[in-house]
C-alpha cells in the first residue's frame, strides 16, 4: 500500500454515532502510520481507518 493508492472499503469506518464511510466506498490512502491510514474520500473530508480496513 502506498500514498495516493485508492482502496475501497471492506467495512463501515465509524466512531461512536459517527459515520466516517460506508462498505464498499472508494477512498484515496494520504498517509500511512503504522497499523492506521488517514484516507480522503470523494467529498475531500479526511477521516482515520485501519490499514485492515481495506482492500
Amino acid at each position: 500500500m502506498t500514498i495516493g493508492e485508492t482502496k475501497t472499503l471492506k467495512k463501515d469506518n465509524k466512531y461512536k454515532n459517527f459515520l466516517w464511510g460506508k462498505k464498499g466506498d472508494s477512498v484515496k490512502i494520504i498517509s500511512i502510520s503504522g497499523n492506521a491510514v488517514t484516507y480522503e474520500n470523494t467529498k475531500g473530508d479526511r477521516f482515520p481507518c485501519n490499514i485492515k480496513d481495506l482492500e
